[in-house]
């Protein structure tokens, strides 16, 4: 008799299923991410107010007259023994120094600021190779006026022009900002540099064409002297409408003050 066989169920146990249907409702929830929390918006800080516009200062017109006979103008601004006289480069005139004349005022310095020969209203017909002459003026109008202290302040051909004005003038203290060492046949000499006993401070800006010049002043200059060099290309004044132009104004008045009663 042939032997029968019975058939056996194709499905699988109960707890098998169990244990399938387990693992694939493990990986369905792994494969979910995860909700992460948002991140809280970042305060904004409120812009700070742009500070009032400051007036300028307030002067008195003043003359005086070279020693060959050119009439100058100028301002004077404050009242002291102590007196600051700037002395503008070439592409400005005395208006140019309104910035600093307001520093200075604040740490209680008489200022002179004066217009060269040519530039209206001083008279005359602009000779760079004689505004040192000028220079000379103002330094001894300031002196006649009650100044027994003094310091000079020189930008560009200013500067050039208050190397050698140092000599007869005599101040405390000077400073020289952007200056070539000649212009023209205006010139500032080393042995001026090397026998001048007053406190120098020289600045400039990087990239300014005249940064080697100024190095070699501050080099062969007597002692106490320094030098600041700031990482633009600015010259002159202009060092101070730029991005430090603050710190600029800040280490010359420093320095003035380091060097000049107040």
């Amino acid at each position: 008799m042939p032997k029968q066989f019975t058939r056996k169920s194709i499905h699988p146990p109960i707890h098998s299923l169990h244990a399938v249907l387990a693992a694939f409702m493990l990986c369905s929830a792994a494969a979910v991410p995860a909700k992460t929390a948002k991140p809280k918006p970042t305060p904004v800080a409120e812009a700070a107010p742009t500070p009032a516009p400051q007036p300028a200062p307030k002067g008195d017109k003043v003359s005086f007259t070279s020693e060959d006979g050119i009439a100058l103008s100028g301002v004077l601004y404050g009242k002291g023994s102590s007196v600051v006289v700037l002395s503008h480069q070439y592409n400005h005139d005395q208006d140019s120094w309104q910035p600093l004349v307001s520093r200075l005022l604040a740490k209680g310095y008489a200022v002179l600021t004066y217009n060269f020969r040519g530039y209206p209203p001083s008279a005359g017909k602009l000779e760079i190779g004689l505004i040192g002459r000028d220079l000379d003026a103002a330094a001894a109008y300031a002196r006649s006026h009650g100044a027994t202290h003094l310091a000079l302040v020189g930008a560009s051909m200013g500067g050039i022009a208050t190397v050698p004005a140092a000599l007869a003038a005599k101040p405390d203290a000077y400073v020289v900002i952007s200056s070539p060492r000649e212009f023209g046949s205006l010139t500032a000499p080393d042995e001026a540099l090397k026998a001048s006993k007053a406190a120098k401070l020289f600045i400039n800006s990087k990239y300014d064409k005249y940064v080697a010049d100024t190095q070699h002043m501050q080099d062969v200059a007597a002692e106490p002297k320094a030098i600041n060099v700031y990482s633009t290309g600015l010259h002159g004044v202009d060092l101070f409408d730029g991005p430090e132009g603050d710190a600029v104004q800040t280490r010359i008045v420093d320095f003035i003050a380091a060097n000049l009663p107040g």
